[in-house]
């Protein structure tokens, strides 16, 4: 599948106290990509079946365009996902909060499992093997409910990029 280059608009900031350093500049979207190499937790909002939101904690590693993150088959997340792929998912990473808006779909075929499965050792130091179309390993988090795990592709169509301790301009990514 082709990349879909992302286009950056500054949101300037209005209002009292809302100030940025004079000339920073939108965040480049190489830097996003690094942020997401780094190591940490990402939390990803879903959508239940009643239309309440539905928030917790998951790893999330980018490759190519694209996010994955790992879900236990039974975890109300992965059924959310399943029955409405709409989400967010956001971190704080080196003095910017990142947020992804998108569409999440299960990966079934075995080489992108692979390109995942390599993208959470790379980020997370998480070995991890394909098995029957999910993600096996010898341990999980304590709240995932232990593996295996399904992995889903989020699909970005809009990522935000807000200062928490960096000096750009926030800075919204939307995909062509």
């Amino acid at each position: 599948m082709a990349q879909r280059a992302p286009v950056a608009e500054a949101l300037t900031p209005t209002g009292k106290g809302t100030d940025v350093t004079p000339g920073a500049d939108v965040l480049d979207w190489s830097e996003v990509e690094r942020r997401f190499t780094r190591d940490g937790w990402r939390w990803l909002a879903t959508v239940r079946p009643d239309g309440a939101p539905h928030v917790m904690p998951v790893f999330g590693v980018w490759s190519e365009s694209v996010l994955f993150i790992a879900s236990k088959a039974t975890a109300r997340k992965s059924r959310n996902l399943d029955a409405d792929g709409r989400c967010v998912l956001s971190t704080d990473v080196e003095g910017a909060h990142l947020i992804v808006e998108g569409e999440a779909s299960q990966v079934l075929d075995e080489e992108t499992l692979t390109r995942a499965s390599g993208a959470f050792e790379r980020v997370y130091g998480w070995p991890t093997t394909i098995a029957d179309a999910e993600l096996d390993a010898d341990y999980g988090a304590p709240t995932s409910g232990g593996p295996p795990y399904r992995v889903y592709q989020i699909r970005p169509s809009k990522v935000f990029a807000l200062p928490s301790a960096a000096d750009f301009m926030p800075t919204r990514w939307r995909f062509t």
